[in-house]
């Protein structure tokens, strides 16, 4: 998208840019464009599909032009606009929390699909929470569901906060800092839970990962030579705040289903564990019960 005077039409504009992003190897072209086109002209999304023979101004269309070439250099879009989508809720998103993901969107399933057949009110403790993505999408489907959402990072946990207060659950989600599987003073009475969920840092300090995960935060990332470093502990900590018959939902790496299995059946605490495979057929997830 040159500079050059052109009768730039939001049709054309997200022809270009989809085009441009495919040849930068940026990921979902098409959606990246409509994103950051929808957040320069300040409208929704679904918006452009009525405006496609709107002419932005030149200013629009230069605030448009610095995305374009943010997002090319392989800087997150969400991180650009502020915002993320995850399991149709809008979040608040900064440097300081992890870009949240559709995969992670399965421990929100498991959660909800435990926490629904309990027959009573239930409660979950969503460690590593960043955003607050998992703890807020289980309360917003779980009404009577009582939460605790910690990170380690207080930078993290404001994000969280405001994402609970902006989306009406910070009556029901308490967001605190604290270091992994250790429980605030203030959470106790909501213990034993019934659900924990946890997408920990689970990337190998060596691994080679894509130009985007660089710029998210590296303590949320990284675990170690083999990437285990924080979810051994998790594994070998949480069990001893869950009742008998609740669930442990952890997030791991992509080579990683082996390891995690042998973790939990090590550890003596948990039934043989389900391990879910995302919508790349990649194991991403396991779900074990506390004996």
């Amino acid at each position: 998208m040159g500079k050059e005077a052109e009768d730039w039409t939001v049709l054309k504009l997200l022809n270009w840019t989809k085009d441009y992003f495919a040849r930068s190897n940026v990921d979902s072209p098409r959606l990246a464009a409509e994103v950051l086109l929808a957040h320069a002209l300040g409208c929704k999304r679904i918006e452009l599909y009525a405006r496609f023979d709107t002419r932005p101004s030149p200013d629009l269309l230069a605030v448009f032009r610095q995305y374009v070439q943010r997002a090319a250099a392989h800087e997150p879009v969400a991180y650009i606009v502020g915002r993320k989508e995850f399991y149709s809720l809008d979040f608040k998103v900064t440097r300081d929390v992890l870009v949240p993901r559709p995969e992670t969107e399965i421990l929100v399933e498991q959660a909800v699909a435990h926490l629904r057949h309990l027959g009573r009110h239930g409660t979950l403790w969503d460690i590593c929470t960043g955003s607050g993505c998992i703890a807020a999408a289980a309360a917003h489907q779980v009404k009577d569901l009582r939460a605790v959402a910690t990170d380690i990072s207080p930078a993290a946990i404001a994000v969280a906060q405001e994402n609970m207060q902006a989306l009406g659950l910070a009556d029901r989600v308490s967001c605190r800092v604290a270091d992994l599987a250790t429980l605030p003073e203030d959470s106790g009475p909501l213990a034993p839970f019934d659900v924990i969920t946890a997408n920990p840092p689970y990337v190998a300090a060596n691994a080679d990962v894509a130009p985007e995960v660089k710029h998210e935060p590296q303590s949320a990332l990284l675990a170690g030579k083999d990437g285990l470093d924080i979810i051994k502990p998790l594994i070998a900590q949480a069990h001893k705040y869950l009742r008998p018959g609740a669930i442990l939902a952890l997030e791991f790496g992509y080579d990683q289903a082996d390891a995690v299995r042998d973790l939990i059946a090590a550890c003596g605490a948990y039934h043989e564990p389900r391990l879910i495979r995302d919508h790349q057929q990649i194991e991403r997830s396991a779900v074990a019960v506390k004996k």
